[in-house]
């Protein structure tokens, strides 16, 4: 049953099922936010739930308000902020003292659907944050035996959630329902793309940051991210929840994983190590998952054929190879591209973009008109040798 009411900012508390990580930055688009709700108001109600449905625990000094001393109804936190915590934090920032809620009743599962549904609906989410969110929603309801174990297989590894739910008796009973309801079906396609974000959640935090708001990264996140030559201003990932880059990252680092040995290189710092020697400014998402699935099969046919103790030198010498490729296609051919209203991500349109630069540069020809000109005559006199035209 959903009811409606004007509560307080001291009995709200930000739910510990939203999808956000960092639900409030102060960046300029929460504050173009908070003066709009300064100017027009809250034309939509936040989503909250009574703090006690809550299983997870709740942190509640994201306000001041343990120390108001009220008498009110409504004690701190009375309220836990399922859908609309950038509304919550905006409007305290425009001097709001009671705002407008439905409160819905709700346990954990449906509250993080409803955060993870409503927020990618407002506010495209990262990547990072999607993925985390259907992680937790795997969790509360993946299949355990009845001694309480996980019989899940490979999936990520998190903290036991106490739940009343029932969970899933298979894994693909379980990986089929998220499909459907994030999805909107449950068809294989659909259940791997679920798939793909779970194995996003299961990257080490590091890793996982190249999928996060640049506003959400950690001081630490960030130091590493820069030790690598890695635009810590950049996000990986197209924030629509698709995972190509991803599954790209996912797949070299179990590779190098498994194809490392401990005493030459760490996994984790390859991959940070690759991503920053082969991303360029110029590149696109679809470029950089080429090259990244590129590298990865050299690397792992290089680290296959040496003892550990080379290890480190042809991992080093295949990524310098890449590297120095990558860098004099995109610093001498790839700025002037002559398709400029062309969709640029597709393979055979990259490809034909440089031998277009080619084929002008070894004729001698400054203009794309000309090298078009001639190449059209010249296709017109072999059709006509072929075919025998008069």
């Amino acid at each position: 049953m959903i009811r409606r009411a004007d509560l307080s900012i001291e009995s709200l508390v930000v739910d510990p099922m939203q999808s956000r990580e960092q639900p409030w930055t102060g960046d300029d688009i929460d504050q173009q936010l908070t003066a709009a709700i300064d100017a027009d108001g809250l034309y939509n109600d936040l989503i909250v739930r009574p703090l006690d449905a809550v299983d997870m625990g709740v942190t509640t000094d994201s306000t001041d308000s343990s120390e108001t001393g009220s008498d009110d109804a409504e004690q701190a936190g009375e309220y836990a902020i399922v859908a609309g915590s950038r509304r919550y934090y905006a409007a305290m920032e425009a001097g709001y003292e009671r705002l407008p809620c439905k409160i819905l009743e709700a346990d954990d599962l449906d509250a993080a659907w409803t955060s993870l549904l409503e927020n990618t609906d407002r506010r495209e989410l990262s990547e990072q944050e999607i993925a985390q969110q259907l992680n937790l929603i795997y969790e509360l309801i993946r299949p355990r035996d009845h001694n309480g174990g996980d019989n899940s297989g490979d999936q990520p590894a998190t903290p036991a959630i106490d739940i009343d739910h029932e969970s899933f008796e298979t894994d693909a009973e379980a990986l089929a329902y998220m499909a459907e309801r994030y999805c909107g079906r449950s068809d294989q396609s659909a259940i791997n793309h679920i798939k793909e974000h779970l194995q996003t959640a299961a990257l080490p935090p590091v890793l996982q940051s190249l999928f996060k708001d640049p506003e959400e990264r950690t001081a630490s996140e960030r130091t590493a991210l820069e030790n690598y030559g890695i635009d810590t201003q950049a996000t990986l990932g197209s924030g629509e929840g698709k995972s190509g880059t991803s599954r790209a990252v996912v797949t070299l680092y179990d590779t190098l994983a498994a194809e490392l040995e401990a005493d030459s290189v760490d996994p984790v710092d390859a991959v940070l190590e690759t991503v920053g020697s082969l991303q360029y400014e110029t590149m696109s998402e679809l470029e950089l998952r080429q090259s990244l699935r590129e590298f990865r099969d050299e690397v792992s046919t290089a680290l296959d054929s040496e003892s550990t103790t080379d290890q480190r030198a042809a991992f080093s010498e295949t990524l310098q190879r890449h590297s120095e490729e990558l860098q004099e296609l995109h610093e001498e051919i790839e700025p002037q591209r002559p398709f400029k209203r062309v969709d640029l991500q597709g393979p055979d349109t990259q490809r034909h973009s440089r031998w277009h630069i080619q084929a002008m540069r070894s004729r001698g020809i400054e203009t794309h008109t000309e090298l078009a000109r001639q190449l059209y005559h010249e296709r017109l006199e072999t059709l006509a040798d072929e075919q025998g035209w008069e």
